[in-house]
Order: C-alpha cells, then sequence, then structure tokens
C-alpha cells in the first residue's frame, strides 16, 4: 500500500510541476491571474512542497507521511475549483493544462484514498528499495 501512495505523490509532484510556467504548457500572462487566483497558487506550491516531506517521510517510514500526503491533496483542491468556475485567470486555460488538472484532480482523490487506508491499516511501511 505504502508503494503505491508513493507512487501516486510522484506522480502529483510531476502533475503539479507541469502546471508551472516553468514546463511551457502554461502560457497565460502572470497579470492575468486574479487576486484569489494568487492566493490558491501559494496553496498550491505550499502543497506541492507537502507533496514532497510526505515522499521523503515515507521513504523514512514516518507515520506522518500519509497525514501530509492527504494536507498536500486536498490543498490542490480550491485551485481545481477556482479554475473550473473561471475565476483564477481572466483566460481561459489551455487544453493542456486543462487536462494535466484533471489528472490532478483524480490523482489528489487517489492519494486521499490511499493515505486514509494507510492510516487504517496500522500503518506498516514496508517499500522496496
Amino acid at each position: 500500500m505504502a508503494t503505491t501512495l508513493a507512487g501516486t505523490l510522484v506522480t502529483y509532484i510531476v502533475c503539479d510541476v507541469l502546471l508551472t510556467p516553468i514546463a511551457g504548457i502554461e502560457t497565460r500572462p502572470v497579470a492575468k491571474v486574479t487576486g484569489l487566483g494568487f492566493a490558491v497558487l501559494a496553496l498550491l506550491f505550499v502543497g506541492l512542497a507537502l507533496a514532497i516531506v510526505a515522499l521523503v517521510l515515507l521513504f523514512r517510514r514516518s507515520q506522518r507521511s500519509p497525514i501530509l500526503a492527504i494536507v498536500a491533496a486536498l490543498l490542490y483542491l480550491p485551485a481545481f475549483v477556482l479554475e473550473q468556475t473561471g475565476h483564477f485567470s481572466a483566460v481561459t486555460a489551455p487544453l493542456g493544462i486543462q487536462r494535466i488538472e484533471f489528472v490532478q484532480a483524480i490523482v489528489a482523490v487517489i492519494a486521499v484514498g490511499l493515505s486514509l487506508s494507510v492510516l487504517r491499516s496500522g500503518f506498516t511501511v514496508t517499500i522496496k528499495r
């Protein structure tokens, strides 16, 4: 179960990075991002940092990793909702960004489910290296 959670966190992190202008898929100008958009963008980056920390802690067999994974996944959802309602930016998202957002929303829900499952199972982390 922990190995699946690790793979899910890696997928979450990759999707999060792909949503940034660094990846080249996001082409909207920063000047068109709304005030709410900037606030949610901050949550998105905090979630990215927490997902990375959760992954590291998972490999260190910490019992806090599933909790951090849940928080990281939940921090993505406001950005997703804001984007879907058109309140993130004055410009419509490119098609590539829209697809990645839906994939990441699904991955976030899976991460929450897997994390809860790991917590319920008594949390015995066994990751094969």
